[in-house]
């Protein structure tokens, strides 16, 4: 018989133990509701939202509070064309969309033509218009910031790059959707008898170099000394798997208006279906044939005359105030040079194998390049160097072009994949590197195929000047989206042309038209003589270099539009010339918006010439603000003057995402590279991931740069605590139950 006093201890050991196993299901619940927070709370009072209110793919940013996210606002885009000749004026409409409660900034990142004019900016809110101004960069961003923090609505375009822009919206409302537009003056490219106008939709994310390396920066990380500006021209890339099963994230719609001047030919987009309709002589009506499309990969529309004896040269001006300027289209007659002698060559080929070329471009890259190598013949020399971090040579100099050599370097071209980083300077210079400086018989050639995914144009550009030599550079882009303010430029100081391959099946065709270029004479020596007294001034000057089915391209601000023109230049061994009458032109508009971009390119790459920082950026200042021009030191900003955001109402700001080009493999350039976007759907696809290597004392960051607390416990650590607190309290009655029965 036990004792009273056995018997009361054991009683109350036993509800010890019953009472620690309620508390500890009752600290497991709690611990499991407050897990569970973020996806049981209703939409938060700001606007902010939780993962459970989201019953279909959406786009949602982290904020600094767990578990809550803001919707990103939402952008659709409309491109109107309006083309006459070969100038194109263009219209891009953006209409941002908030669809959250909150007062919010959008920041959006997009591309243009790298040699567009961009010169208008419009606002419009409801039924009014508010147009931009041109001022210094500094002044404009101040003229924004100050509406900004008064609750006004105000938007602010800036050039991060001659290619890439960025548009800044301040409060817009919730719910409200505020339309922004902007127009640009661009030229139709002329080559082999086609003409092309591309419309870029996509940005090539950069790849940044960093101190002991290279990598690709993601919204929120550093700026090395090397791109200080890393931070603007990064946004956040939008994983695919984010669109949505039907419609569009960032939808596009299109619509150009054709007006070539002669009667036309064929008339097609290289890339997307398009309803052409003809409505008149030589006019083309051109539209989207399915609808919106995913801005992934750039529009590209061609057109050739009906008839190809059409002379190519023409003439257009146009008058502003008392200035005329005149934009000249020459290209030579092709038949010149065409049954001149093949010269040998030395052709050095660099293909890009870094983790942004994985995929698609991997494989145009290799088609490329193979079909390059099949080409050499007897006589040629030539070598292959790829590049990603690391760098390769397959030989160590270049090699003649035997059947042997030929074979090992298809062979190595075979094996290539995608990974790493895009360490190109160290493959541009050695492929730059000439062995043979003094040899004249020979044509040196660089061809090199990338996607132009970096953000350190400048020390390329550098590094051309430097190393150029008796070399010609042929950058070939690779890709839906290419860098082709890289790649224009990069062509413009190797003295060489560039060339775009946006698909597989391009291949052949385009690398046919390159070689085809690069086995003709160049045309030296171009030159343009005006009448005594009839011109001010000429840009591009001197005028480059012209290779096969190139045509000369120049814009000139005259002072009398009365004799001829004459264009003249060397073509193997021979004079070339054309004159044309400056009476006889065509009238256009954006003439003078063209020239004054064509003058701050032109200053800008007399960098290169040893021109001192202060004076080109003078020259830049002075002509962009002449021509209300957007550039690397001016901006617009359009302000409505009526405060709409109460004071005491929060402003959230949120980058827009941009969409990855089409055939990116997001997965070859994640990890310690980039920090994809994905979208919040019922699962964990926005969680915070520390990058490969990172110190763990550091605070986190999410994928769009926000800080993060750096204390807060994870959530599947206090459920696993908890659940382990059950089971103590699970044996702690087990046991002493049997200590009792005992």
């Amino acid at each position: 018989m036990t004792s009273s006093r056995t018997r009361n201890a054991a009683g109350g050991q036993a509800w010890m133990g019953l009472m620690i196993a309620i508390a500890a299901f009752a600290a497991t619940i709690f611990l499991w509701s407050e897990a569970r927070a973020d996806t049981v709370d209703p939409v938060t009072p700001d606007g902010m939202v939780r993962l459970s209110e989201v019953n279909e793919g959406a786009l949602l940013l982290k904020t600094v509070d767990a578990g809550v996210y803001v919707p990103a606002p939402l952008v659709a885009t409309d491109i109107s064309l309006d083309v006459s000749g070969p100038v194109v004026r263009a219209t891009v409409t953006q209409r941002f969309e908030n669809p959250s409660e909150a007062w919010v900034e959008g920041t959006y990142v997009f591309p243009l033509p790298e040699d567009s004019g961009v010169d208008r900016l419009r606002m419009q809110i409801g039924d009014r218009f508010i147009e931009g101004e041109i001022h210094e960069r500094q002044q404009a961003r101040q003229i924004y910031e100050r509406a900004r923090a008064a609750g006004q609505r105000a938007s602010l375009l800036e050039q991060q790059r001659p290619n890439m822009f960025t548009t800044s919206v301040a409060n817009i409302g919730p719910g409200e959707t505020i339309i922004v537009q902007i127009e640009y003056q661009d030229v139709a490219r002329l080559r082999d008898g086609t003409f092309e106008l591309r419309a870029p939709l996509a940005i090539t994310p950069r790849y940044i170099p960093q101190d002991g390396g290279y990598q690709f920066a993601s919204t929120g990380s550093a700026s090395p000394a090397s791109v200080p500006d890393a931070h603007l021209i990064t946004p956040p890339i939008m994983h695919p798997d984010s669109e949505p099963a039907e419609g569009l994230r960032l939808p596009v719609t299109i619509h150009a208006n054709l007006d070539a001047g002669f009667e036309l030919g064929p008339v097609a987009s290289r890339f997307h279906a398009t309803y052409v309709e003809h409505t008149g002589p030589g006019q083309a009506s051109v539209r989207l044939a399915d609808g919106p499309i995913p801005a992934n990969r750039d529009f590209v529309l061609t057109w050739r005359p009906a008839n190809e004896n059409v002379p190519t040269a023409a003439l257009f001006t146009e008058t502003v105030g008392e200035e005329t300027y005149l934009l000249a289209q020459i290209l030579p007659p092709a038949e010149l040079g065409a049954d001149t002698p093949r010269r040998q060559r030395e052709t050095i080929f660099v293909i890009d194998n870094s983790g942004s070329m994985a995929g698609e471009s991997m494989r145009q890259a290799r088609e490329a390049l193979i079909f390059a190598l099949e080409r050499l013949e007897p006589g040629d020399r030539f070598n292959v160097i790829r590049f990603d971090n690391t760098m390769e040579l397959v030989f160590p100099d270049a090699v003649e072009a035997t059947p042997v050599n030929v074979a090992t370097a298809i062979g190595f071209a075979r094996g290539l994949d995608a990974e790493g980083g895009t360490e190109m300077l160290p493959a541009l210079v050695a492929a730059l590197n000439d062995s043979r400086p003094e040899e004249t018989g020979r044509v040196r050639q660089v061809v090199f195929l990338t996607d132009g995914a970096i953000g350190n144009e400048q020390q390329l550009f550098e590094a051309i000047d430097v190393g150029l030599g008796r070399s010609r550079l042929f950058p070939v882009g690779i890709g839906s989206a290419p860098n082709t303010y890289f790649m224009s430029r990069a062509a413009r100081a190797g003295r060489g042309t560039f060339t775009h391959i946006g698909q597989v099946s391009d291949v052949a065709e385009e690398m046919e038209k390159l070689f085809t270029a690069l086995e003709r004479p160049v045309m030296t020596d171009l030159d343009a003589l005006f009448p005594r007294d009839a011109l001010a001034e000429i840009w591009p000057a001197p005028l480059p270099d012209l290779y096969y089915g190139e045509p000369v391209i120049m814009t000139a601000r005259l002072q009398s539009t009365e004799g001829v023109m004459l264009v003249e230049g060397e073509l193997a061994g021979e004079s070339w010339r054309e004159q044309l009458s400056l009476a006889n032109t065509r009238p256009a508009s954006g003439i003078a918006t063209l020239f004054g971009r064509n003058r701050i390119r032109s200053i800008e790459e007399t960098r290169f010439q040893g021109a001192s920082q202060d004076t080109i950026d003078a020259g830049v200042l002075r002509t962009a603000l002449e021509f209300s021009l957007v550039s690397r030191l001016t901006s617009l900003v359009a302000v409505d003057v009526t405060p709409a955001r109460p004071a005491n109402d929060r402003l959230v700001q949120r980058d827009v995402p941009v969409m990855a080009p089409d055939g990116w493999d997001l997965d070859a350039v994640s990890d310690e590279r980039v920090a994809p976007v994905q979208h919040a759907a019922l699962d964990t696809a926005l969680i915070n991931k520390l990058r490969p290597g990172r110190d763990p004392n550091a605070q986190a960051v999410d994928e769009n740069g926000v800080p993060l607390p750096a204390t807060a416990t994870p959530r599947e650590l206090m459920m696993w605590l908890g659940a382990l607190m059950m089971l103590i309290a699970l044996f702690w009655l087990i046991a002493n139950r049997e200590r009792r029965l005992w």
